[in-house]
């Protein structure tokens, strides 16, 4: 259920990719108003998470990701009924205000659910929802729309989200708040003390390196695969499908393997993505198969290098990781945004076959930074179990 809440939220976020004319004529906007719902949207996402995470860390998990899909279902309703922009601008933005904290709370919410050492294999099972979006959300949102139109298609989205609550009431136990659990009075000490540990920086800036990598390609792979591959039309749409075919099967795998060897499924991870960038740029123009072969890998590997980093994250504070991964948002997003306006600059400047190259530079020095925290990559079924002396001094 929660990689079906991971389904809506991330296929909600692109909603307007595929359907930009048709929102943009029926609305009597620009096209470019309707292409700033996403901007914005991942500008509200960066902005909020870490303030509204902080200030709802009181709340128990099960009631605030209820909360999150709720918000998501009235979105989308709000989304098919809008006559106006601006108010259609409202709606996303009300989703965008819980999309950081659903997505601060995903991973550390799995964890919880299996015993302890499996915390890798359920973030897996939950980002599938992510992967899934990507493969199949955004296409089948797109072809709705053409066929019924985007106020049905959103509304479909909507009736998902209230299935996705549903499940979720039924099925998600109690689990506890961030900060009562542990006796915490101030809402703000978990996230000061978090911010303060040098491996979870590093990681998050390793985070925001990876990222900027993978979004100044990706951004423009269709541009990339046209020019280089000769690849259009159905074509193109092929070799996406199997793109996003291969984030499925990276997250499957690395699912299995990440809890009991983290630190070899992040070096395999982030090697197979520079791999794969620098063969985008090696082979361009010399052979086409080549390319696509590396642009499939990419979707493989990148989809996989989530799991293994958010993985991390909980194990580097395993007793503030709603907290700690809120600021790994953050970097995510931040990475987003860099990526994509350093892929443009760089084509604008008539440079796309370089932007791979740089991209792989970039992404080997993400991982050097990344593999060389040891304690972001020790089993958690290794370590000794924390002392609760702490937690009974911190409650007196």
């Amino acid at each position: 259920m929660l990689a079906l809440a991971a389904f809506g939220y991330n296929t909600s976020e692109s909603f307007p990719v595929g359907l930009l004319p048709r929102m943009s004529a029926d609305l009597q906007v620009a096209e470019s108003q309707i292409g700033a719902l996403l901007t914005l949207y991942a500008a509200v996402v960066a902005v909020t998470v870490i303030p509204v995470v902080v200030m709802t860390s009181s709340i128990g998990r099960r009631r605030l990701i209820l909360v999150t899909v709720a918000a998501l279902a009235v979105s989308n309703v709000a989304i098919s009924v809008a006559p106006t922009y601006e108010l259609l601008l409202g709606a996303r933005l009300l989703s965008a205000t819980t999309h950081g904290i659903f997505w601060s709370m995903i991973a550390p919410t799995a964890a919880l659910l299996v015993p302890r050492g499996r915390e890798g294999y359920a973030t897996a099972i939950a980002f599938t929802g992510s992967s899934l979006a990507m493969v199949a959300g955004t296409p089948l949102v797109t072809a709705l729309g053409e066929l019924i139109g985007w106020r049905l298609a959103a509304a479909l989205l909507a009736f998902l989200a209230i299935v996705t609550f549903i499940g979720l009431r039924a099925a998600l136990p109690a689990l506890g708040s961030t900060t009562l659990d542990r006796g915490h009075r101030a809402q703000w000490e978990p996230f000061v003390r978090t911010i303060k540990d040098g491996t979870l920086i590093a990681l998050c800036v390793g985070t925001v390196l990876v990222v900027v990598a993978y979004f100044a390609t990706y951004t423009y792979i269709a541009v990339f695969l046209e020019r280089y591959a000769g690849v259009t039309g159905t074509a193109l749409s092929m070799v996406l499908l199997a793109f996003g075919l291969a984030g499925l099967v990276g997250v499957s795998i690395v699912g299995k393997v990440t809890d009991r060897r983290p630190r070899l499924a992040a070096v395999v991870c982030l090697a197979t993505l520079a791999a794969a960038l620098f063969g985008m740029a090696v082979f361009a123009d010399v052979a086409p198969v080549a390319v696509i072969v590396s642009v499939v890998a990419l979707g493989g590997a990148f989809a996989a290098v989530p799991v293994c980093l958010q993985s991390a994250v909980i194990r580097v504070a395993p007793g503030s990781a709603d907290v700690a991964s809120s600021v790994y948002v953050v970097a995510f997003q931040i990475g987003i945004a860099g990526g994509s306006l350093i892929g443009g600059w760089m084509i604008d400047r008539d440079q796309l076959a370089m932007v791979p190259v740089w991209a792989g530079i970039i992404a080997l020095f993400a991982g050097f930074i990344v593999i060389r925290l040891r304690r972001a990559f020790t089993p958690l079924s290794l370590e000794p179990a924390a002392s609760p002396v702490p937690e009974l001094v911190d409650r007196a």
